[in-house]
């Protein structure tokens, strides 16, 4: 094993660390979630879910989405020798604009309403964190981008658990009513914290603060995503929000954990899209599309099978992430593993439409599906509460991979088969919504899981040599 992993390429090798810290982190976050679902009230994990739904929303604002993969992995492509410069530039640029929206935010609840958004202790600590967290994603984004995975992994790591850690002692020693801030102020705080060396180091190395040729480039660029990530965040956060507001903050938790969920199967795929993002921009750039085809069609049949196998012992992971009280959101999970793939096929159509800075295209896709993420939520909530919400996003999912199918097809790079793409995306959706029809019978259930596995095993040079076909073809 040592032999073959010095024989690998820097690439694989990369993307297995990255993997591996993804899973790492989450898995600090699903260890601890059941130490807070149990401690806290429902309603107190609830404003941990409507904090995060709100910080997603307004950090559109505050970031203008400079953060995003997409966007700074453009300025990695075009500033290629100077990326220590160009880091520092855009770094400075996300301050200046937090500042001002928060300056904004809070002149408007000293002179209209002190109900606005949040508590101001809540939009506090809001605000240092997105004053200090751009310097992380940006330094890992780049490690990423470069293969530099040895440092990353270690930084990584270790500012998820001792935040984790340090959130868990807060919450079990601190006797208190309001135990959802107290999570959240020593979660965030520490992140920052840990973050902070980061932050000072890449200003010491790029030494460059204002550069008004690289601002306006990355602008010109990122203005037109603004709506693109705004209505990527509402879409994430609307049903949370309306939850809270429209049915009570425990309906907002019992969502908050079934979206845990469907985090798990999420895992692997966060981390490698990172680096399909540069390996698709280098192929493309030499209009190589042969290697992008097999690889991401490998790579979506690895992880519907990863959903659909979350989905069937979805049950046994709820009763490890939450007491009682949350079951009842079991039924919502199903759907939220379909958006999980469907999260992934997004990736794979939008990385070429940003690799040809196609914004308005990605911006009228995700504004659209928004729109009915938002109108069905408000129809469905009130009748179905977080079930109504789970298939709401499903819908405005599938509506969302039409559009940028579309915008794909616009861009003429003839990079994927999308009938193979197609069979694969509807036969992880059929197969994890069937599983609602085993949560009603634990024996049908297992029953099924067995047959699989013996199948698996029974047929596996059947599937392997399936998989070598596939292979050649692509």
């Amino acid at each position: 094993m040592i032999k073959k992993w010095r024989q690998m390429p820097e690439e694989a090798k990369s993307t297995i660390v990255f993997v591996i810290s993804s899973f790492i982190v989450k898995g600090i976050v699903f260890i601890t979630t059941p130490i807070f679902t149990r401690i806290m009230p429902v309603s107190q994990y609830g404003i941990i879910a409507t904090f995060n739904s709100w910080r997603s929303i307004i950090e559109v604002f505050a970031l203008l989405g400079l953060t995003s993969a997409g966007v700074f992995n453009v300025g990695l492509n075009d500033y290629r020798d100077a990326r220590d410069q160009y880091v520092s530039s855009v770094l400075t640029l996300c301050n200046a604009i937090t500042i001002v929206t928060f300056t904004v935010i809070f002149a408007y609840k000293n002179f209209f309403t002190e109900e606005f958004l949040l508590p101001n202790n809540q939009l506090i600590l809001m605000f240092v964190w997105l004053l200090f967290s751009p310097a992380q994603d940006f330094w890992l984004t780049r490690q990423k981008y470069e293969y530099k995975y040895k440092l990353a992994f270690c930084v990584t790591v270790v500012i998820a658990i001792l935040s984790q850690i340090i959130a868990v002692i807060a919450v079990m020693n601190i006797d208190a009513a309001n135990l959802g801030e107290i999570k959240l102020w020593s979660t965030n705080l520490t992140t920052v914290i840990l973050v902070l060396p980061i932050y000072i180091h890449i200003f010491v190395k790029g030494k460059n603060f204002f550069d008004f040729k690289r601002w306006k480039q990355i602008l010109v660029f990122a203005l037109p995503l603004i709506p693109h990530y705004l209505a990527q965040h509402i879409m994430f956060g609307a049903d949370r929000i309306l939850l809270s507001k429209m049915i009570s903050d425990s309906a907002a938790g019992i969502y908050s954990v079934v979206n845990n969920i469907g985090l798990i199967a999420s895992i692997v795929w966060s981390s490698v899209n990172a680096s399909l993002i540069a390996y698709t921009f280098e192929n493309l750039n030499k209009k190589q599309y042969g290697g992008v085809n097999h690889t991401v069609t490998m790579l979506l049949i690895g992880y519907a099978a990863i959903c659909v196998c979350v989905t069937v012992v979805a049950p046994e992971i709820m009763r490890i992430l939450a007491p009682e009280e949350y079951y009842s959101g079991i039924y919502a999970i199903p759907p939220i593993i379909c958006v999980s793939f469907l999260s992934a096929l997004y990736n794979v159509y939008a990385n070429v439409e940003f690799y040809h800075k196609k914004s308005v295209c990605i911006a009228i896709s995700t504004i659209i599906a928004t729109l009915v993420n938002v109108l069905l939520n408000i129809v469905l909530i009130p009748r179905f509460t977080f079930v109504g919400a789970a298939y709401t996003t499903l819908i405005s999912y599938v509506v969302l991979i039409v559009m940028h199918y579309i915008g794909y097809r616009k861009c003429n790079e003839p990079v994927y088969k999308n009938r193979n793409i197609a069979v694969i995306a509807l036969g992880c959706v059929l197969a994890c919504m069937l599983c609602n029809l085993l949560y009603i019978n634990n024996l049908i259930r297992f029953s099924v899981m067995a047959f699989l596995i013996l199948l698996f095993v029974w047929k596996r040079k059947f599937i392997i040599n399936a998989l070598k076909i596939l292979k050649n073809k692509g």
